[in-house]
């Protein structure tokens, strides 16, 4: 079943892995079938950080699907500012945290596939998805089964 995914990002780690694609040609361990070039996100799962165990991370990690449509919510625009598609494998690595995301806890990550530019306020977004007016997606936030997301992927497809 396709899932739709709302992935929140920080100024600094937008910039660092979904502003561009990124050279993953020198990365050690990287699975052959992960793109050399490719936008990237990581899933909270390092137990070793504060804020673990990050149970619902974990659980989310599971549902991931290659090609789930996504959208990125960029903090500090406060918008959605891309869709996209769950790309795989996930590459379990502790070289994208330690290289580009300062150490943080992401130790999963994916490529994005598909990335395309859009323009969607949280409202719009929010009222085609029957959340409450003001919702943000905090951690990687999967869109509930029972959610009308038929009107919002095609709105998405036709931008």
């Amino acid at each position: 079943m396709t899932q739709l995914w709302l992935i929140p990002a920080d100024e600094t780690s937008y910039q660092q892995t979904l502003a561009e694609p990124r050279d993953f040609t020198r990365a050690p361990d990287k699975p052959s079938a992960f793109p050399d070039t490719a936008r990237v996100w990581g899933v909270r799962t390092d137990p070793d950080h504060p804020g673990a165990p990050w149970e619902r991370n974990k659980r989310n990690l599971e549902r991931l699907s290659p090609g789930d449509p996504l959208l990125i919510y960029r903090n500090s625009k406060s918008q959605y500012v891309a869709a996209g598609r769950i790309g795989g494998p996930i590459w379990h690595t502790e070289w994208v945290r330690d290289e580009l995301w300062n150490s943080g806890p992401a130790l999963d990550i994916f490529h994005i596939e598909d990335w395309s530019p859009v323009n969607l306020d949280p409202e719009t977004v929010n009222r085609a998805l029957d959340y409450k007016e003001n919702f943000v997606p905090q951690g990687l936030w999967r869109v509930a089964d029972d959610r009308p997301t038929d009107r919002l992927l095609q709105r998405i497809d036709r931008e």
